[in-house]
């Protein structure tokens, strides 16, 4: 066997343990192995590795396995061992299956599968990186992934979770791009893992929801994926504006941000139908008062990826300035992953079209994907999302406001902000075979919301200051809806940003156990039903199992 197996003998044990996010596992002290987190953990180099890593995994007491490539799950979903058990969990790390593989004939075959008649051209390996796969593919062919700005996230989960960035709007989500996946799946006896080669245009109905699956549902829940297939990509843009615009709190009001709300809903609803806006991208963050500043970050290419036709941006950023009413600064930082509060003072005054094009940069679109690198540091965090199809309502504007403005007298919320991003476009424009062959239930919605917040080092009072902080704004802003987003104007969560809130009614742990939650991130019931459909039919046994996956 040629894994590296990590147990707690190895010094290297309670590094490998932690993921992204640095709540988990729980109990982790900085420098000490968790009894809560994982027992074993597998370097994979190839495929037979993690087929016989799995295998030894299994064959331990009460085994059970996870799987990470750029460790980016939310929740402890791989790092931690399922409540009240007493498994053995080994996490399989696939990081080294990070191969780019392109041919311009189309000819590449599956790797696990190489009798399988389909071909392809490009294989992205499902340990790779985000940033690794964007400069691979712009050197090899041209080609982008409309994927997500934090340069570190996986592949291997990013993009069965439905993998969206700042190119979604114009080009759609990532697995809506998806042609065919490598999978490694549960066997009959369920000791163990076999290869399979699911594709769009399988002609096997099992085939064809297991793939389903693959495109939106989520990462580690019907076996490991170890390569993605695509038939073609879109082109990757020249040239991009970005501007950050910037309010200072000392300037804001409730009115003032209200306004700017509406408006910049209201704006990207107007244009869902006009294709000329869908290259542009925003990102909203309001930061709690004790973490820094509003900011509105914007993200533009044309429809044919150049910056010839500039109508869409320049009737954007003069009507958040119009509604807003409040003039801007250049916000100096540029990049979209500072939560602190600002030390650097503020760039030019932006009150009018002209002063933003000013302050506005005109990058190579490459450069500006290194430059806009979004995943920032190790830390704890909590996180929330929401899907919005409609406008914002009295009661969640009174809810973000009171949120933003909370008191903080620990100064705890020193890194917790809400963030909007823009949604829609191709996202919700996807053709009638990609829509049938999608775990993606949410395409009416125009915003992206994802509530965050960080802090270093472990305590439990710190923990629950974020906890009661981010809960507060969902307990608000959805006091009439159970405390999740579903309703007239929201579409549920995202399952890539797992929340375990969810699971519970008003979404609080504690208060009961909801056993509708899984609605909450899959409304559409034929969807839903596939997903627990190909759950039993490809994991029977639910070797792949987490306190979120498929019920």
């Amino acid at each position: 066997m040629a894994f590296d197996l990590i147990t707690a003998s190895d010094p290297r044990h309670s590094t490998l343990q932690k993921g992204f996010n640095l709540r988990w596992p729980l109990g982790n002290v900085q420098g000490q192995s968790s009894p809560a987190g994982a027992d074993r953990i597998y370097l994979c180099q190839n495929v037979q590795d993690i087929i016989d890593a799995a295998e030894d995994a299994l064959a331990q007491k009460d085994g059970r396995i996870t799987v990470r490539s750029g460790g980016h799950c939310y929740e402890g979903f791989v790092s931690n061992k399922m409540p009240n058990s007493t498994e053995t969990l080994s996490i399989l790390d696939i990081s080294q299956l990070n191969q780019v593989v392109y041919d311009v004939s189309g000819q590449i075959a599956s790797e696990l599968v190489p009798n399988s008649p389909l071909r392809y051209s490009f294989r992205l390996g499902a340990g790779g990186q985000n940033w690794d796969a964007y400069v691979a593919l712009y050197k090899l062919a041209n080609k982008s992934l409309p994927g997500g700005s934090c340069y570190s996230v996986g592949l291997g989960g990013h993009i069965c979770g439905g993998a969206y960035g700042l190119l979604s709007r114009k080009d759609g989500l990532v697995c809506d791009w998806l042609s065919g996946v490598d999978m490694l799946v549960p066997n009959a006896q369920g000791n163990g893992l076999i290869p399979v080669h699911v594709a769009r245009n399988s002609p096997n109905l099992d085939d064809l929801d297991l793939f389903a699956a693959c495109c939106g549902a989520g990462g580690g829940q019907f076996g490991i994926i170890t390569g993605y297939y695509f038939d073609t990509l879109p082109d990757a843009p020249t040239e991009v504006l970005w501007l950050v615009m910037e309010w200072d709190w000392s300037q804001l009001n409730k009115l003032a941000l209200d306004k700017l709300l509406t408006a910049y809903q209201d704006w990207f609803a107007r244009n869902q139908a006009n294709r000329n806006t869908w290259g542009l991208a925003t990102k909203l963050e309001m930061r709690h008062q004790n973490t820094g500043n509003v900011t509105l970050s914007v993200h533009y290419v044309d429809k044919d990826g150049g910056l010839q036709d500039r109508a869409a941006f320049d009737d954007f950023v003069t009507t958040m300035l119009t509604a807003i009413g409040i003039p801007a600064a250049e916000c100096l930082s540029q990049s979209p992953a500072i939560h602190l509060p600002r030390s650097n003072p503020a760039g030019r005054m932006i009150s009018s079209l002209s002063s933003a094009l000013a302050a506005t940069r005109q990058m190579d679109w490459l450069h500006c994907q290194q430059t806009l690198n979004g995943s920032g540091a190790n830390q704890c965090g909590r996180y929330k999302s929401a899907y919005q199809k409609g406008g914002f309502t009295k009661k969640v504007l009174q809810a973000i406001w009171d949120t933003l403005t909370l008191g903080d007298p620990n100064g705890y919320l020193t890194q917790s902000l809400i963030q909007i991003q823009s949604f829609g476009g191709q996202i919700n424009a996807a053709s009638p075979t990609v829509l049938a062959q999608s775990s993606v239930s949410q395409r009416s919605s125009y915003l992206k919301w994802q509530p965050q917040c960080y802090w270093s080092g472990k305590s439990t009072a710190t923990d629950q200051a974020h906890a009661d902080w981010i809960r507060g704004l969902f307990c608000a802003a959805f006091a009439n809806d159970g405390g999740v987003p579903v309703n007239n104007e929201f579409e549920g969560c995202y399952i890539n940003y797992p929340d375990w809130d969810m699971l519970f009614y008003g979404g609080i742990p504690g208060q009961g156990l909801n056993p509708q939650w899984y609605k909450i991130f899959f409304p559409n019931l034929m969807i839903e039903s596939r997903l627990r459909r190909t759950k039993k039919r490809w994991d029977p046994q639910n070797m792949f199992r987490n306190e979120m996956s498929v019920p």
